[in-house]
C-alpha cells in the first residue's frame, strides 16, 4: 500500500492526520514545509511503498502549498493531492481543484471524511495501473518523482483573475459546489447548472468562466424566458438584412459576440421545443446560420445552459429533446437552496448589510444577535435573492446602526412564525453548528428574542405596554433585552 505524505506546518494537525492514517491502516510520513515535503517526495521510490496521497496544507513557511501543488498536481503519474486550509473560501477551494487537487479539506476537520478519503484514495493508488501489477518494472526516467517535482521546471501557468461578485457561503453544500467549478474550468465541457430560482446559477456561470482559459474572452448572458418566440433565433444566431420585416442591417447573434469567451443561456429549460433542433446542430457542428444567411458560420464558444425547471422530467413529457438534454448536461452542478445551506444564512445577511449598509444609509449598520433566529427560522423559498431583497428593504426602514429581530419580522410572511412555530426554532437550532454557549441556551435565545421583539412591534416600541403584554415588568424586559444584545428603539 502506498503512503501519505501530512504536509504541514502545525505539529498538532500533523499529530491529528497522523493518527487517522493509523486508524485507516495507511502508512504515512509528515513534513513540515513545502522544501520538505519535496525532498521525501523525490526520496519516494514509486511503486507500492512510494507516496500515493498527500494531504497538502495552503499555508506553509516559505512557498506555499499552492506553489507546490502547481510542481506535481493534476498529472497523471502525480500522487492524489488533498489541499487543507483554515481559509475555507471560494477562491481557495476553486483553486485548489483547478490546479489539480483531487480534494479539498476546510479546518476544522471533519475527520470521519477524512479517514474515508485517506482509505479511498490510498485504494486507489495501490491498483495495477495500464495493466502492470503493484511492484512491477520500475518507472521510465520520464515518470519519475523526481521529474515530478523538479521545482526548476517550467510549472503550468494559472492566471490570477478577478471574480465577479463572489459566491458567499462555507456550508458544506457550498463547498462542493466550489469544487465543481474549479474542476470543470480547467475544461472545455459544457456545464448544466441546475437549481431553484435565487440560487446564484449566473454567479456560478461567471465564476466557472472567470477561472477557465476563456477568461479574457467575453462573458455572454441570454435569458431563454425574456425572449419573444419568433425573435429567439435571430437573437441567438444573428441575421442579414432585410431577412425579415424591421431587418434593417445585418446584426450578429450571441453566438458570435461571445466567440472566444462563454455564452450562458439561462432557463434554458424555456426554449420552444421546435428550436431545440437546430440549438443541438449548433453545439455538435459548432458553427451559426445567421437568419437568411447563405453560409454557415464557425463558432468558438464554451456553453454553460441554467434552469430552474426538472429538465429530466421535461424530457419525459416531451418538452425537451433527450439528445440535447445530454448534450447540455455534460457536467451537471446542482446548486442548492438556501435551506439546505446550514450556517450561511447568517454569514449571507452580514454580507448584504455591509454591502449595502454604506450605500443606502450612509453609515455602516450590524446584525443584532436577537436577529440570527429570525433569519434561522424562515425558509427563505425565494433562496439568496428574497434574503437579500428582506436585508434592503430592513435597512432602509431601521433608524439605528443595527438590524434586530423587530425590524425583521414585518418583512417576512406571517405564516412562517405561524406555520413552523416554536418547533421550527428549535430545529434550526439543533441543526447549527454547536453556539459558544450550548444549543439550550441558544434554543432559549431562539424563542426568547422573537417573543421579545414581536412583543415590541405589536407595541411600536413601547417597552411598558410590552412587558404587559409578556406579563413581566418592564425592568424584567429591559434586563432581558441587554441580555439579548437587543437594543432599545
Amino acid at each position: 500500500m502506498r503512503k501519505v505524505l501530512i504536509v504541514d506546518d502545525e505539529p498538532s494537525v500533523r499529530f491529528v492526520l497522523a493518527r487517522t492514517c493509523e486508524r485507516a491502516g495507511v502508512p504515512f510520513e509528515e513534513a513540515g514545509s513545502a522544501e520538505e515535503a519535496r525532498v521525501k517526495l523525490r526520496a519516494s521510490g514509486g511503486g507500492q511503498d512510494g507516496i500515493g496521497l498527500v494531504l497538502l496544507d495552503v499555508r506553509l513557511p516559505g512557498d506555499d502549498g499552492f506553489k507546490l501543488l502547481g510542481e506535481i498536481g493534476g498529472r497523471t503519474d502525480s500522487p492524489f493531492i488533498v489541499v487543507m486550509t483554515a481559509e475555507d473560501t471560494m477562491r481557495s477551494a476553486v483553486e485548489a481543484m483547478k490546479r489539480g487537487a483531487a480534494d479539498y479539506l476546510g479546518k476544522p476537520f471533519d475527520l470521519p471524511r477524512v479517514e474515508r478519503i485517506v482509505r479511498d484514495l490510498a485504494a486507489v493508488s495501490a491498483a495495477p495501473v495500464d495493466g502492470h501489477e503493484p511492484g512491477a518494472e520500475a518507472e521510465a526516467p520520464g515518470d519519475s518523482v523526481e521529474a515530478r517535482i523538479d521545482p526548476n521546471a517550467e510549472p503550468r501557468r494559472y492566471r490570477d483573475v478577478a471574480l465577479p461578485e463572489t459566491l458567499i457561503g462555507r456550508s458544506a453544500a457550498m463547498v462542493e459546489v466550489y469544487k465543481e467549478i474549479g474542476r470543470v474550468a480547467r475544461t472545455e465541457m459544457t456545464v448544466l447548472l441546475m437549481g431553484e430560482s435565487g440560487t446564484g446559477k449566473e454567479l456560478v456561470a461567471r465564476a466557472v468562466h472567470a477561472n477557465s482559459t476563456r477568461s479574457r474572452g467575453p462573458f455572454v448572458t441570454v435569458n431563454m424566458a425574456a425572449i419573444p418566440r419568433d425573435l429567439i433565433e435571430s437573437e441567438l444566431y444573428g441575421h442579414e438584412k432585410g431577412s425579415f420585416t424591421g431587418a434593417v442591417e445585418r446584426r450578429p447573434g450571441k453566438f458570435e459576440l461571445a466567440s472566444g469567451g462563454t455564452l450562458f443561456l439561462d432557463e434554458i429549460g424555456e426554449m420552444p421545443i421546435e428550436l431545440q433542433a437546430k440549438l443541438l446542430r449548433v453545439l455538435q457542428e459548432r458553427e451559426v446560420d445567421r437568419v437568411g444567411g447563405s453560409r454557415p458560420l464557425p463558432v468558438d464558444v464554451r456553453i454553460v445552459a441554467a434552469t430552474n425547471a426538472d429538465l429530466a422530467r421535461s424530457v419525459e413529457e416531451g418538452r425537451f429533446r433527450r439528445d440535447l438534454y445530454y448534450r447540455l448536461a455534460v457536467v451537471p452542478i446542482r446548486l442548492p437552496p438556501l435551506r439546505e445551506r446550514e450556517g450561511d444564512v447568517v454569514l449571507l445577511a452580514r454580507h448584504f448589510i455591509a454591502k449595502y449598509g454604506e450605500q443606502l444609509k450612509g453609515r455602516a449598520v450590524a446584525l443584532a444577535k436577537d436577529a440570527e433566529p429570525v433569519l434561522l427560522s424562515h425558509a427563505w423559498p425565494g433562496n439568496v435573492r428574497e434574503l437579500q431583497n428582506v436585508l434592503q428593504r430592513a435597512l432602509l426602514k431601521v433608524a439605528g446602526q443595527r438590524i434586530g429581530a423587530s425590524d425583521l419580522i414585518g418583512l417576512l410572511p406571517a405564516a412562517t412564525t405561524q406555520e413552523r412555530g416554536v418547533r421550527g426554532l428549535v430545529e434550526s437550532v439543533l441543526d447549527a453548528a454547536a453556539p459558544e454557549h450550548g444549543r439550550y441556551q441558544a434554543a432559549l435565545a431562539a424563542v426568547e428574542g422573537p417573543l421579545i421583539a414581536a412583543a415590541l412591534a405589536r407595541t411600536k416600541g413601547n417597552q411598558l405596554r410590552a412587558a404587559e403584554l409578556l406579563g413581566m415588568n418592564r425592568n424584567t424586559l429591559r434586563e432581558r433585552m441587554r441580555a439579548l444584545g437587543m437594543k432599545p428603539r
